[in-house]
């Protein structure tokens, strides 16, 4: 019996050992659904002090940002005007959509900044 319980005990810690070592990607789920006038006000482009274009389209109900000519990255409603994409990147539109302050800017493709740098694009 204590040999049976000494193999349970070891398998347990074994397995919460590996466990610690297993990452987990976790989706933001949206929070805010967006009207089709909100998300029709969204489709814009920014010009950004460092040169580069900050472009945000819609297909449906799905939102993309693209800087460039890199990838479009999806981006999710968490609020009214603020957005999260799934490396961790987040918008927050202000002055009735004329400006943009976006964190994490650098984790987006084809931007040129470091990963946690924040930004403010105008139209």
């Amino acid at each position: 019996m204590k040999t049976l319980i000494a193999a349970l005990a070891a398998t347990l810690t074994l397995g919460l050992a590996h466990a610690a070592d297993v990452t987990v990607q976790v989706k933001p789920a949206p929070s805010y659904h967006l009207n089709q006038q909100e998300l029709y006000d969204l489709e814009q482009s920014f010009a950004l002090s460092n040169g580069q274009t900050m472009k945000f389209t819609t297909n449906l109900t799905r939102i993309y940002v693209q800087v460039d000519k890199g990838s479009r990255v999806e981006i999710f409603p968490v609020a009214k005007d603020r957005f999260q994409s799934d490396a961790g990147t987040q918008f927050e539109f202000r002055d009735d959509n004329e400006t943009v302050a976006v964190a994490n800017f650098g984790l987006l493709p084809m931007a040129e900044a470091p990963a946690k740098a924040v930004v403010l694009a105008r139209r």
